[in-house]
């Protein structure tokens, strides 16, 4: 062959193999089209059959596994899986849950059913796009876009960190790749931040996709119920220094608390994230009493008393995180939340963006970020080494 011959069929072979690579990427309509009569509305039922709550999930087999969060399932007594053409299987079957990644394979008793193509969550990158597919609100198979922001690594696995736009009732649904593979298992958002939502790699679930039922929802420990041994827990009303805590706690949330104020109170970082964006939601609104509540079993220490405010902390909210609360006096109202962090300012920017002053107020340099979209406001405070090591939510006036 010729040099300008070996040109030509050099130029034709890239040609097509940029068409091949072309040609295997989908748009999202396409991905919804091939994809979304498998993703499924979750309601979770109790004992008389009333709906409890409502998620998302998606069949992986043509048998009937389906894949969801653990939480949407945790707590009821059966499932009511409804299907985008409307099919509806009643179920408390369970091939497999994994609490620490909130990870729950559902079985239905279904036969040659729809189930989503599932890729190589290994493979993905951050920059790369995605398609959310859920039912926010009980609305069928909603359709977001967005990008893998970032990959965040926690104590026991890695989630993903998303762009795409999700709501209540989207946990459980499916992320899917620019080729209609899914890679992630939408889990949950941080409401106070700008469009951060996280997503479980699908990779943490293939080992326990299966068709044969192990459990049932009553093998579950149920929500919000402490162990056994568990004795009283120090409350906001009465609080307990460092040495008084040790031996007095309550079991764990899901008995994974920690039983000294060095422990974490969530191993899963989503419920320490849920905590924490309740508590922003409920700043100049909630009480010392109801934020007792809602921190019953974990190490609250009480940090600071002055005359007009009183402050308690959580030293370890999950092993990543900590907390500080201030409340007004004499109204006792929560009016500050503070998550204390280890971050580098590139973290605090994939947290809440990147439109921020900086400032100095007396020795401390912070980053503001005004007013928030929700209505609060938000400032990180920096260390020495101009690490974040704090990020502080208040009511805007």
């Amino acid at each position: 062959m010729s040099f300008a011959g070996r040109i030509v069929f050099l130029t034709l072979f890239i040609s097509t193999a940029v068409f091949a690579q072309s040609a295997a990427l989908k748009s999202p309509s396409e991905i919804a089209r091939e994809q979304s009569k498998a993703v499924v509305i979750i309601e979770a039922l109790d004992e008389r059959g009333n709906v409890l709550g409502q998620g998302s999930g998606f069949i992986v087999t043509p048998n009937g596994a389906v894949v969801s969060n653990l939480h949407v399932v945790q707590g009821a007594a059966s499932l009511r899986v409804k299907l985008p053409g409307g099919d509806a299987y009643k179920t408390a079957d369970l091939v497999d849950a994994d609490d620490a990644k909130d990870i729950a394979i559902i079985k239905i008793k279904g036969f040659k059913l729809p189930a989503v193509t599932l890729g190589d969550s290994d493979k993905a990158e951050v920059g790369e796009a995605i398609v959310a597919i859920s039912s926010p609100e009980g609305l069928v198979n909603s359709i977001s876009t967005g990008v893998i922001s970032g990959v965040r690594r926690f104590d026991t696995h890695r989630v993903f960190q998303i762009t795409a736009p999700i709501s209540n009732g989207s946990s459980g649904g499916a992320l899917f790749n620019s080729s209609g593979e899914v890679i992630g298992i939408i889990t949950y958002l941080f409401k106070s931040g700008q469009n951060i939502n996280f997503a479980v790699p699908i990779n943490y679930a293939r080992g326990m996709i299966g068709d044969q039922a192990t459990k049932t929802l009553a093998d579950l420990q149920p929500l919000d119920k402490p162990k056994e041994s568990a004795k009283p827990s120090p409350s906001l009303a009465s609080p307990l220094d460092d040495d008084q805590v040790d031996g007095q706690l309550s079991g764990a949330v899901r008995g994974k608390l920690g039983r000294n104020s060095m422990e974490p109170m969530f191993t899963r970082p989503d419920e320490a994230l849920k905590l924490f964006y309740r508590l922003v939601e409920g700043l100049n609104l909630i009480t010392t009493r109801e934020v007792a509540d809602l921190t019953s079993t974990a190490a609250v220490i009480k940090t600071k008393d002055g005359d007009d405010a009183e402050e308690y902390t959580i030293k370890y909210l999950s092993s990543q995180w900590g907390l500080t609360m201030t409340f007004s006096k004499p109204e006792r109202l929560l009016t500050s939340v503070e998550m204390l962090v280890a971050w580098s300012v590139t973290d605090l920017e994939n947290f809440l963006g990147d439109k921020y002053k900086k400032r100095t107020v007396g020795k401390e340099k912070i980053l503001d970020y005004g007013k928030l979209p929700t209505g609060n406001k938000a400032i990180a405070l920096l260390d020495g080494n101009g690490n974040v090591r704090s990020v502080k939510f208040t009511k805007a006036k």
